[in-house]
């Protein structure tokens, strides 16, 4: 019977069909925007610190008593960079653009006493691009900040081809040119001075090589869903790294989520009066095909759930191929006017407006299904009333 009503509904007013579908997905569309648009609004309007966009974890084998302990790290607690390696390439590829990077701080394989000296600590900087590991201009150049700094950057062919060069610290007085030997096997050439400890391509570090700690520093402030896909992909080592907690711009300014919203539901109410509006029309003009039913033997209870799921076929496949077609389509070129607002979004929200819309249209649809339905009597209808 659902799919004769609605085969009707198509045929006897196709113009209200068409009306209902192209209602149900702007206001779905309108829903989302004005979600996002809020929450770009609040973000261009407050000033974030760098933790807001940044993803880091400690290696909790540090100890940080040296008199009780007298080793710097649990063996059994140690995490690798090939282990490491194997969470990065967990990581979504969309993560790993040229405005975003890796700090890595390292230890030597072989280092395990606080008091060891020498070359046994090191960083990189790097961002992946097309699969390649490749140098962070901004670090360098503040590294060059520092006085007594000086030297060039590693360029992207030695930078992906694992180059065994160096860019020590700002107060070591090795001249450029030198070698300096790390982990006390590899030479590699000194190219710079500028930085705190010395930084090394990511990829000259051996397999063994011992985290100290990583962070990567998003090109804009990470929403909690972000944060935690990211935390995903490094669930492998959650057991032996410490995350850094992070809270999100809506657990700072709670307020400011709870009034997204509840703008999200106000819009959502608006296009459900809408909705309501063009169906009352489209019911009134139905009411021969109800009494039709009634007479058959509809009751009121089914005739209102058969309108509602009507409803609800038209609203449901409509509000779920509008967030494709916002996500897919429109939310890249809206970025490009409104930067933030793409932080906005992730398959909670979009889940989240779904139950909003289809649940405030259900009530109102269900709401005017009764009272169209309960309007007339049966006993009315037989007696050619409608």
């Amino acid at each position: 019977m659902l799919f004769r009503s609605l085969r009707s509904f198509l045929q006897s007013h196709t113009p209200f069909f068409l009306m209902m579908i192209l209602c149900i997905m702007i206001s779905s569309l309108l829903m989302l925007f004005g979600y996002g648009l809020y929450q770009d609004y609040m973000l261009e309007q407050k000033s974030f610190d760098k933790s807001s966009k940044e993803f880091s974890m400690n290696n909790i084998a540090l100890s940080d008593d040296y008199e009780r302990d007298g080793f710097f790290l649990d063996p059994e607690l140690v995490v690798t960079k090939a282990e490491l390696d194997a969470c990065i390439a967990k990581i979504p590829e969309h993560y790993l653009g040229d405005n975003s990077y890796f700090i890595f701080y390292a230890f030597a394989p072989y280092f395990t006493h606080r008091m060891s000296g020498g070359y046994d600590s090191c960083c990189s900087f790097f961002h992946i691009k097309d699969g390649k590991y490749l140098p962070v201009e901004e670090t360098f150049n503040n590294g060059m900040e520092h006085p007594g700094a000086e030297g060039r950057m590693f360029t992207d062919e030695e930078y992906s081809t694992n180059a065994h060069l160096v860019i020590l610290g700002d107060g070591d007085p090795t001249p450029l040119g030198a070698q300096v030997t790390l982990f006390e096997d590899q030479q590699y050439t000194v190219i710079a001075r500028g930085g705190i400890r010395p930084e090394v391509p990511y990829g000259c570090l051996p397999p063994d090589t011992i985290l100290d700690d990583i962070s990567y520093e998003a090109e804009k402030p990470l929403s909690y869903e972000q944060y935690t896909e990211l935390k995903n992909a490094f669930s492998s080592i959650e057991d032996r790294v410490t995350f850094c907690r992070y809270i999100p711009f809506y657990d700072e300014d709670y307020w400011m989520y709870n009034s997204a919203m509840l703008a999200s539901l106000l819009i959502a109410v608006v296009a459900a009066f809408n909705l309501v509006v063009l169906y009352h029309y489209v019911l009134v003009r139905r009411q021969k095909s109800l009494a039709i039913f009634q007479l058959c033997g509809c009751t009121k209870g089914r005739a209102i759930r058969l309108y509602v799921a009507e409803s609800l076929m038209l609203t449901v496949p409509c509000y779920c191929l509008s967030a494709v077609l916002y996500h897919f389509v429109l939310l890249k070129p809206f970025t490009r006017i409104f930067p933030y607002i793409d932080t906005a979004y992730s398959w909670r929200l979009y889940a989240t407006g779904f139950g909003i819309f289809v649940t405030v249209c259900t009530i109102a649809i269900w709401i005017l299904s009764a009272r169209i339905v309960s309007k007339h009597s049966i006993v009315e209808r037989k007696g050619g009333v409608v």
